[in-house]
């Protein structure tokens, strides 16, 4: 009997942070979280081909749920993964990737990247989900927290995947998610700049914070 799976994504919307008190303090340093470098740099690279050339990222899509079943069942790898909505949903993304624009590339910032690590560490140990970190903290302030003035920033959080790719194309088809927020957060034009967080998770095994700023802050 394969196993069923229902993986979990979650998502918020541009926020501005600010410290408990009201002020921003100094930043707290940008280090670049390098165990996960080369990860992080391949689902930078996975966002930016889908917001550069969302046209062939619709064929991606295509393929990668070729064996999606009417029962919402998509079978691959030796693993089933259950969908709420199943291929409507994936029809729907692709109609929305071969309609819309081309964007420009984010630049991967290691500030960001430091702050969505930081939730990475405050939550994935205890199996805790969502965008409220342990310290009450949300996206926006814990990137300003690392900036050290405020930042306008979204957030996607997915958990379970395998692969960059399979992180965000779960990210784009939203299933079960009423409003597409990450897809919204994905091509937002409005970003500039994106922080991925990885690591594990004790209840879902792993998961990928993307944290997606109106800032143009640089590729460090």
């Amino acid at each position: 009997m394969p196993l069923v799976l229902q993986l979990l994504t979650t998502t918020v919307a541009v926020l501005l942070g600010t410290t408990a008190a009201g002020q921003v303090a100094p930043g707290a340093g940008c280090t670049q979280p390098t165990a996960h470098l080369a990860e992080q740099r391949r689902m930078t690279d996975e966002v930016n081909l889908a917001r550069s050339n969302p046209g062939a990222y619709a064929n991606i899509l295509e393929q990668y749920y070729r064996t999606l079943g009417n029962d919402r069942l998509h079978r691959r790898g030796g693993r089933t993964l259950r969908m709420i909505e199943g291929r409507s949903a994936v029809k729907e993304a692709t109609t929305f990737l071969r309609s819309t624009k081309p964007l420009p590339a984010l630049n991967l910032n290691s500030c960001l990247s430091q702050s969505a690590q930081d939730h990475i560490s405050g939550t994935g140990p205890s199996g805790q989900t969502g965008h409220r970190g342990r310290d009450g903290s949300d996206p926006s302030e814990r990137a300003t927290r690392r900036l050290g003035y405020r930042a306008h920033c979204g957030e996607n959080i997915s958990y379970g995947r395998d692969s960059a790719r399979e992180h965000v194309i779960a990210l784009i088809v939203d299933d079960g998610v009423k409003s597409r927020g990450h897809r919204v957060n994905i091509f937002r034009e409005s970003y500039r700049s994106i922080g991925i967080g990885i690591g594990s998770h004790a209840r879902y095994r792993n998961m990928t914070v993307h944290v997606l700023c109106t800032d143009d802050l640089p590729t460090e």
